[in-house]
């Protein structure tokens, strides 16, 4: 993904959210954010965006029911997922989503820009 492109970060957590956004603002993007998957794809009807960073375990709509919906309108549509509750699913069950990258909280960041640029 080039500098200056829009990622919506999905994250319940309000300081994970905070802390992606001050990174990769810092990086060159441009970030919207969301509480979870239903608010997320209300953002992605309202605005374009390039990349979605989701967590997985999230109420209302997880990122495995995002990424469904996501790739079901879009199969090109880059996600990358993160979380800290890997053990609760499959990694079956989480590529079946459609994900491109998956990442275990707490996020190596090197390794979430390398995900971030090769998408």
């Amino acid at each position: 993904m080039k500098t200056g492109a829009r990622i919506l970060v999905i994250d319940d957590n309000a300081e994970a959210r905070e802390l992606l956004k001050d990174i990769l603002e810092e990086k060159g993007y441009s970030i919207l954010e969301a509480e979870n998957g239903e608010q997320a794809l209300e953002v992605m009807s309202k605005s374009l965006v390039h990349m979605a960073i989701v967590d997985l375990d999230m109420p209302r709509m997880n990122g495995i029911e995002f990424s469904k919906h996501a790739k079901s309108k879009n199969p090109l549509f880059p996600i990358i997922m993160v979380t800290a509750y890997s053990q609760f699913y499959s990694p079956a069950e989480i590529l079946a989503s459609g994900v491109d990258a998956f990442l275990q909280k707490p996020i190596d960041l090197a390794r979430l820009l390398k995900a971030i640029e090769k998408l």
